[in-house]
């Protein structure tokens, strides 16, 4: 038997990469605004799409100048059920991480950027039982970006303790953008799929069509782990869009946010069965001016959170970026800010969320339990600890230097976050460590 559902969510972002002319969002209270400004409302963040008055109504998903950003994180789906734990790192296996001898400030890769984004969690048969993760691309105004979006569970057999009948045994997958219209959907990932099945009125400005061919073909073999041998695992190799000035103007209110765009990939139980499964999103461009790529900059994802040890919400990142270097992450794990969104009450959220940042090898690299407070490992945690720095600065992340990167935050002393630097291996530390200089440039 499940023991009480609670709701949480989990974000990591690349801070140097996301947008720098938004403005703070504040509590929402009748008065006038402009197009493009931001508001939080019963938990939820809404942008005005165009000029509102003071005789108009409190900000909600059915107001026509209001539109709600939550959704980029996944927000407005309520994933329920059980998490597992890490995601597969076999493509890694017996990687270390190296020392924090190159974290200070004055050696930060600004350019470092996220290729791989993953959460795992439990997936129902019920209508809000989807694990749904949000995530955020930047790159050129009216430009494409090609990523590779897996929905997987069964090669997760024997993981932490896994079995066949723990895991979702045919899950769908289905890209949605910001406003929750359908982009693509695949269920086998053989097998390509068009949005034939979906209401006209559901499909995306973004749809996109995509190759199931292309991915079976030798130049992705190495993306291919957690698919191979499963026929029923989903997956879509595809090139979406961003933003040009005027989509960015006419969608969002604000043409600052042209080169960006905000997708959220849904996994789903195609045979109506439940399980743990794990959605992951992939950037294959792993060349290049780091600067020029576009790049994923932020996944956010809501899910289950238990007292048992494998109900945990689990994100697994990896970095690309100069090796010797390192980059700045801000880690939240937060839950009292949704209150409202989605008639979610006090008693459906997690009360105290605790988060841990752990390495490749599951040694503990930093707690923290209240954001303004610097936490500790465990006694455990410090006899068999991970090679990476376990300090982090609690002081700077109040100040007004990350007033965009707080609204989770601010208000909830008991939600959890960590602004920590991250180290870049460098090829002497990947042949020592991982027995491969091809790995320097990586951070896990």
């Amino acid at each position: 038997m499940n023991p009480r559902l609670f709701l949480f969510t989990l974000s990591i972002l690349v801070l140097s990469l996301l947008p720098t002319f938004a403005a703070v969002p504040g509590n929402w209270a009748s008065g006038s605004y402009a197009v493009g400004s931001l508001v939080i409302h019963q938990g939820t963040t809404y942008i005005a799409t165009q000029q509102v008055t003071p005789t108009q109504a409190a900000p909600t998903s059915a107001t026509s100048y209001w539109a709600s950003l939550d959704v980029v994180a996944g927000s407005k789906s309520t994933p329920t059920g059980q998490p597992g734990s890490t995601p597969d790192t076999s493509a890694l296996s017996g990687l270390t991480v190296p020392s924090d001898s190159n974290t200070s400030a004055s050696n930060l890769d600004s350019s470092a950027r996220l290729v791989n984004i993953s959460t795992r969690g439990y997936v129902g048969s019920g209508a809000n039982q989807q694990l749904v993760g949000g995530f955020v691309l930047k790159g050129t105004p009216g430009g494409t970006k090609t990523i590779l979006v897996k929905g997987v569970a069964q090669y997760m057999v024997g993981a932490d303790g896994l079995t066949s009948s723990d895991l979702l045994d045919n899950p769908k997958l289905q890209l949605q953008d910001a406003f929750g219209k359908v982009v693509a959907i695949n269920d086998d990932w053989k097998t390509q799929q068009n949005l034939s099945s979906v209401a006209s009125a559901q499909h995306s400005t973004f749809a996109v069509s995509y190759d199931s061919s292309g991915l079976q073909g030798s130049d992705y073999a190495a993306y291919r782990n957690e698919l191979n041998a499963h026929d029923n695992a989903s997956a879509m190799l595809i090139t979406v869009p961003l933003l040009t000035s005027e989509q960015a103007a006419s969608l969002f209110g604000n043409a600052a946010y042209a080169g960006y765009n905000l997708f959220t990939a849904v996994v789903s139980s195609s045979s109506g069965s439940a399980g743990v499964a794990q959605v992951a999103i992939e950037d294959l461009d792993r060349s290049g001016d780091y600067n020029s790529t576009a790049k994923l900059v932020n996944i956010s994802t809501r899910g289950y959170v238990g007292s048992g040890a494998n109900q945990q919400l689990v994100g697994g990142f990896v970095l690309l970026g100069q090796a010797g270097k390192a980059k700045t992450l801000l880690a939240k794990g937060s839950a009292e800010y949704m209150l409202g969104a989605d008639g979610l009450t006090t008693a459906d959220l997690l009360a105290d969320p605790q988060l841990k940042l752990q390495d490749i090898v599951g040694k503990a690299v930093a707690r923290n339990d209240n954001w303004g407070t610097a936490g500790s490992l465990t006694s455990e945690e410090q006899a068999d600890p991970s090679t990476l720095s376990t300090s982090y600065d609690v002081s700077g992340l109040p100040g007004s230097s990350y007033d965009l990167y707080r609204n989770e935050l601010d208000n909830h002393n008991s939600a959890a976050a960590m602004l920590i630097n991250l180290p870049i291996m460098t090829s002497e530390q990947a042949s020592s460590l991982a027995g491969n200089s091809a790995y320097a440039g990586y951070a896990l």
